[in-house]
């Protein structure tokens, strides 16, 4: 059976050439709109058509397998099982005007990046276009579905997910034509109806699947995982430095935002005590990053089981956003949402997998 999820608004009008084009929209609609699980059963299609798509299609069977929603700010952690079994995780982070889901595109992550939780997984596989869509469609049916979770929110009956982050489980960038396919459907007016500005895609530095992203979708917001800015603390923290080094990367993007006023990158850095905070690490930052239109994110590191490394002092953090502000950058702190429902990336998905592995041994 084919994934009616991963089928392009394109794709389905060609499928659906023989007949009116108005059945093309009735069936995107019924499945994006309406969350139709089997669009070609809505009133008023060919029954040839609808037996068609019945016999070839189904509507991705990814599912909610747990949820946690965080007593302090109302983020919601779902751990997601896909139609094979891999887990995976999004969230669901409430903000102030807005609805804002956090979604994986990988089962794993080949980076490495030594940091990180979903890094020490490795790569299990990528997600196709239709896993990656299913999250959202999933997330807005659980806001829909959950009136309560909206109105102690302050949230209108209207409102829904209506910004992406590609921040989840995973390098987009290393799945780059799979996340293509999704961002041509999540952005159809008739489907989903995202604007791309409203979808943010994070790498660690993939410069390869970064000139791909922007030629098919300059619009879309790019939030780049930073860290570290000589090439030798960076490749040991982010192996992926090897093979694109921080400075090309950078450079390639000042060329390309160069007349984009209104557009700027994203920066990630993740401040790990004694590793990457010191003042002359942020001189760096900002001798990197000058001539690049961006807004800095520092995040304190979430240090999750054992590590070697260990998230600063809040003095510590201070100082270092401080002397970044006073050297001219955009620069906020950005603490981890749902740190009771442990959202840091992978934390769920690991915990199954012990727990599982755990039971299998009868202990």
């Amino acid at each position: 059976m084919k994934d009616f999820f991963d089928v392009t608004l394109s794709e389905l009008e060609a499928i659906c050439s023989p007949f009116p084009a108005q059945h093309v929209k009735t069936l995107f609609r019924s499945a994006y709109k309406d969350y139709s699980r089997e669009p070609w059963l809505t009133p008023g299609l060919p029954r040839e058509l609808s037996q068609k798509f019945a016999a070839e299609y189904i509507c991705n069977r990814a599912e909610i397998y747990q949820e946690s929603v965080s007593r302090y700010d109302g983020t919601v952690k779902f751990l997601v099982r896909l139609e094979d079994g891999a887990l995976i995780e999004s969230v669901l982070m409430p903000e102030k005007h807005r609805i804002t889901l956090c979604v994986s595109s990988q089962v794993g992550c080949a980076q490495a990046c030594s940091f990180c939780h979903t890094g020490r997984m490795g790569l299990k596989r990528q997600l196709t276009a239709g896993e990656i869509i299913a999250q959202v469609m999933l997330a807005r049916a659980w806001v829909r579905s959950h009136p309560e979770w909206r109105e102690e929110r302050g949230f209108g009956p209207r409102l829904t997910v209506g910004n992406i982050v590609f921040m989840g489980m995973g390098e987009p960038l290393d799945n780059v034509e799979a996340l293509k396919r999704s961002l041509q459907v999540l952005c159809e007016p008739i489907g989903p109806g995202f604007s791309l500005r409203k979808i943010s895609v994070s790498t660690a530095g993939h410069l390869d699947g970064i000139k791909n992203l922007l030629e098919a979708f300059p619009k879309v917001s790019l939030a780049l995982s930073l860290h570290a800015t000589n090439n030798r603390e960076r490749s040991q923290l982010m192996p992926i430095n090897r093979r694109w080094p921080i400075a090309e990367v950078v450079d390639y993007l000042k060329e390309f935002y160069k007349d984009q006023d209104d557009r700027s990158v994203l920066i990630q850095y993740t401040v790990i005590a004694g590793v990457n905070d010191t003042e002359a690490q942020a001189q760096g930052i900002v001798d990197l990053l000058k001539g690049l239109p961006v807004k800095i994110n520092i995040i304190p590191l979430n240090v999750v089981g054992p590590s070697q490394f260990k998230g600063p002092e809040p003095e510590s953090l201070e100082r270092f956003r401080q002397y970044l502000y006073e050297c001219g950058m955009r620069v906020m702190v950005r603490y981890s949402k749902g740190q009771d429902i442990d959202a840091a990336c992978g934390q769920l998905v690991v915990q199954h997998e012990k727990q599982q592995a755990t039971s299998a041994i009868g202990l």
